[in-house]
Formats: structure tokens, C-alpha cells, sequence
């Protein structure tokens, strides 16, 4: 029997209200799963810590060691550094013949300087070293400061200040070496220029966020010991007449055999830089090829 029109419209209705049907309760449900995504972000938003503390105790479990670690955040501007020339300033050092090559004083002192480091070790113990540093006996000293003293290489590091921070990444730093007497016989520097601030302060990422990244992407090793966090800045752009420097948190890990490592994380992007320094290769200053002379200077001790 044939379909008539009457029936053949309430057959199209009934679909259409079917559709309906179909199409509300989808809807429904995409409602359901919206808000519960809007729902997990706002808990997500009120409780920014749950995270943090969890990687903390994950460290903790895994034996890492921890110092006191700052959870406010601090502020700090990008720098502008240009390069000054290091040579004019070699000839009037005392007690000392100097070296330069590609842009790399290396001194040797005719006098050694005599340092106490029997009992406990510290920046004062380095009083001596450090007054010399200040009164210009090596190029551009006012600029430096007491930065670090590994007792394995008997290595003294004084790093350049920069604004607020210094350079920690041995683009601009003397090296001291020591030797078994206790005595300052040689250096290395190299100094990377003038300073000046760029731009607005930026806001930089927390030192237990820096150490949460590192761990999070596998750079902390469990039963290591995070020995310190400092804020510093590294060479982050290189162009033809200056060079721009960014903060970045310096962080010293001492591994479980012993093995003290440095690791750096942008503290502006959050970011883990690659290059690394191990122990030993902190010793070591870099050289640049923007200078291809090498000249030597003696300046007896008068």
C-alpha cells in the first residue's frame, strides 16, 4: 500500500525530532567535557604549588640533597657587553710576566703570593689574593670578584661583575693556580668588556623551579647534592661588536662518586642551557679568535 503525503511528513518529522534528540544529547555531553576541562584548569590555577611540592618529594625519595631553595621570583635586565682591548693595561703590572694570545692574558708571578688556607676555607681566607685583584695588579681587577675555590685543582675563580650578578659562564673570569705551598704562582683571564643595561627589568623563573627543571629532564642524578644556586649571566648572542648577556641560574651538583658538575637553566625561558662544566674543565678559560696577536710583557716588582 502506498505511503501517502500525511504519513510521509509525520515519517520526516519523527526523524527530524529523532536528530533532535541525538544532536541535544551530544551536545550535552560535549558540555560535560568542556566544563570539566575549564574545572581542572581553574583547581590547576588555585593550586600552582601541587606540582612543585610533588617534584620536590620525588627528589627527595631519589636521595638528591637540597639546600635552602627561593621560591619568590626575582627580576633582573638583559646586558649589552663591548669588548675593550686588555693589552694596554699588561705593562703596568707588578711582580708579574704576562702573556697574551687571542685575547688571553696568561701571568706568572716572579714573587708568589703567599695565602694561609690551613683550617676552614673561605672567601677571606683569599684577603690577600683578593686585594690585589682590587688594586688593578691584573687587568681590569676592579671589575672581578671572589667567585669560587675548588681545593682538588687548587683553582681560585674570580668572576666579572655585571650589574647586579656576574658572569658565570668563563666568558670573563681569572683563574688562579695554587701551588702546595699555599702559594698564587700563575693565572689566566680573560675579560669580556663594559657593561650596560638593557631594556626593563625582566621576570625571571625561581631557583626551585630552575632545580625542578633540571630534574625533570634528567639532569640531576639521584644520591647527588645540589651544592648551590646562583643567579648569574651568561653570553647568550654573539654579534661583531658586542655581545648580549642573559641571566641564567648557575647550579653546582655534586654527583654521587664525587664528581662536582655546573649546569645552567635560562631564567627567563626556563630553559636548560647545553653546555655544561664539569669539575676540571671550569679550570680552563675560554679563548676567542678575535684576536690573533700575542704579546708578552715583564714587569719586575719595583
Amino acid at each position: 500500500m502506498p505511503i501517502t503525503e500525511r504519513q510521509q511528513r509525520e515519517v520526516t518529522r519523527m526523524d527530524f525530532k529523532r536528530s533532535a534528540v541525538v544532536l541535544i544529547v551530544c551536545f550535552f555531553f560535549l558540555d560535560l567535557f568542556l566544563f570539566g576541562l575549564v574545572w581542572q584548569k581553574r583547581t590547576d590555577t588555585k593550586n600552582p604549588l601541587n606540582t612543585s611540592i610533588n617534584v620536590i618529594d620525588q627528589m627527595k625519595q631519589d636521595g638528591i640533597t637540597l639546600p635552602s631553595l627561593n621560591a619568590t621570583a626575582e627580576s633582573v635586565p638583559i646586558i649589552q657587553v663591548t669588548p675593550e682591548p686588555i693589552d694596554t693595561k699588561l705593562n703596568t703590572l707588578l711582580n708579574q710576566t704576562t702573556t697574551l694570545d687571542k685575547n688571553v692574558v696568561t701571568g706568572q708571578f716572579v714573587t708568589p703570593i703567599q695565602l694561609d688556607l690551613s683550617g676552614s676555607v673561605s672567601a677571606e681566607s683569599f684577603e690577600e689574593l683578593t686585594k690585589l685583584v682590587e688594586n688593578n695588579q691584573v687587568a681590569f681587577g676592579e671589575y672581578y670578584t671572589w667567585s669560587s675555590y675548588n681545593p682538588t685543582t687548587r683553582k681560585v675563580i674570580y668572576t666579572q661583575k655585571a650589574d647586579k650578578l656576574t658572569i658565570m659562564d668563563g666568558s670573563s673570569q681569572i683563574i688562579f693556580t695554587i701551588n702546595a705551598n699555599d702559594q698564587v704562582v700563575s693565572y689566566e683571564q680573560i675579560f669580556a668588556g663594559t657593561v650596560q643595561v638593557l631594556g626593563k627589568e625582566r621576570e625571571l623563573i625561581t631557583a626551585k623551579k630552575a632545580v625542578e627543571i633540571l630534574y625533570l629532564g634528567g639532569r640531576i642524578n639521584s644520591k647527588s647534592t645540589v651544592q648551590s644556586v646562583k643567579l648569574s649571566y651568561y653570553q647568550s648572542l654573539v654579534l661583531k661588536d658586542f655581545s648580549i648577556y642573559s641571566p641564567a641560574w648557575y647550579i653546582e651538583i655534586r654527583q654521587a662518586d664525587g664528581q662536582l658538575i655546573a649546569r645552567r637553566v635560562d631564567a627567563i625561558h626556563g630553559t636548560i642551557l647545553a653546555n655544561e662544566t664539569l669539575e676540571t674543565a671550569n679550570t680552563q678559560t675560554q679563548r676567542t679568535t678575535t684576536n690573533n696577536t700575542t704579546t708578552t710583557q715583564t714587569v719586575q716588582q719595583q
